[in-house]
C-alpha cells in the first residue's frame, strides 16, 4: 500500500537494490533477503499482503493512523494523514530505510487525505536523503509532490527544480515492541505544475508529526 507495485513486482520508482516492503532487496527483478531482517521474517509471515480495505476480515480500525502533515499550499489549508498498512511485513506510508549495499538513509512519507487511506488522488509524497545515519536537521536531495489524480506520473505539483527544504526537528525513542519512532519536522517547498494545464506554482509550508517505521539497518547519529 505504501508503494505502488509494477507488474514485475517491483515498487514503482524503486531502483534495483532498494528494499521492498518485506525488507528484501530487488536486484535485476529478483528478491534478495537482507541478513539483518532474516531472523525477523522467519518469525512470522514473509510477504506483506495487499489488503482490500473493504474486507470484513480486517481488524476494526485498519489501517491504524500513524500521524499527520498539515499546513498551507498557496492560500489553502491542507492536511494529510499517514497510515500503517503492515500485514506480516513492513508496509507503512511513513518510513526510514536504507539502500541495499549502500550507506544511504532515506526519509519517505506518503500522506493521504484525512480518513481516506484507500484514496489515491491528492496524495502527498516526500523523500529526503540523510547520508550514512539519520539525524535531526536538514535532509538532502529533497523531493515533494502532490498528485492531482491517482497516477504517480500524471498531473501533479512538484518541487523539481525549485527551492525545497525538509528539516527533522525531533526523533523519539523506539516504541516498546515496535519498529516505530515518533518524528516531527517541517517542509517548505515551491511547487510547480507538471502536466497540469492552468495550474500555477504555489508555496507549501507544512509540518509533520508522525510515527515512522524504521528498517533494522537504519543507523541513528549520536
Amino acid at each position: 500500500m505504501r508503494r505502488p507495485v509494477q507488474a514485475d513486482g517491483q515498487a514503482d520508482g524503486q531502483a534495483d537494490g532498494a528494499p521492498d516492503a518485506g525488507g528484501a532487496a530487488l536486484t535485476g527483478g529478483a528478491r534478495v533477503m537482507r541478513p539483518a531482517l532474516l531472523v525477523l521474517l522467519l518469525a512470522g509471515p514473509v510477504l506483506a499482503e495487499t489488503a482490500n480495505l473493504a474486507d470484513p476480515a480486517l481488524p476494526e480500525g485498519y489501517p491504524p493512523k500513524m500521524g499527520r502533515v498539515a499546513g498551507t499550499v498557496g492560500e489553502a489549508a491542507r492536511r494529510w494523514e499517514t497510515f500503517d498498512f503492515s500485514i506480516g511485513a513492513f508496509d507503512a506510508s511513513a518510513w526510514i530505510g536504507t539502500g541495499y549495499g549502500t550507506p544511504t538513509t532515506t526519509f519517505h512519507l506518503m500522506g493521504y487525505p484525512p480518513g481516506e487511506p484507500d484514496t489515491l488522488a491528492g496524495r502527498l509524497h516526500v523523500e529526503a536523503g540523510y547520508g550514512a545515519a539519520l539525524r535531526v536537521g536538514a535532509g538532502e536531495d529533497v523531493a515533494v509532490s502532490i498528485l492531482r489524480g491517482d497516477d504517480n506520473d500524471g498531473a501533479r505539483l512538484s518541487s523539481e527544480g525549485q527551492a525545497v527544504r525538509l528539516m527533522i526537528d525531533s526523533i523519539g525513542p523506539a516504541a516498546e515492541g515496535s519498529y516505530n519512532r515518533r518524528v516531527t519536522g517541517q517542509i517548505t517547498a515551491r511547487l510547480c505544475p507538471v502536466d497540469w494545464p492552468g495550474e500555477a506554482c504555489q508555496d507549501a509550508v507544512l509540518d509533520f508529526d508522525t510515527d515512522m517505521q524504521f528498517e533494522t539497518t537504519v543507523v541513528l547519529s549520536e
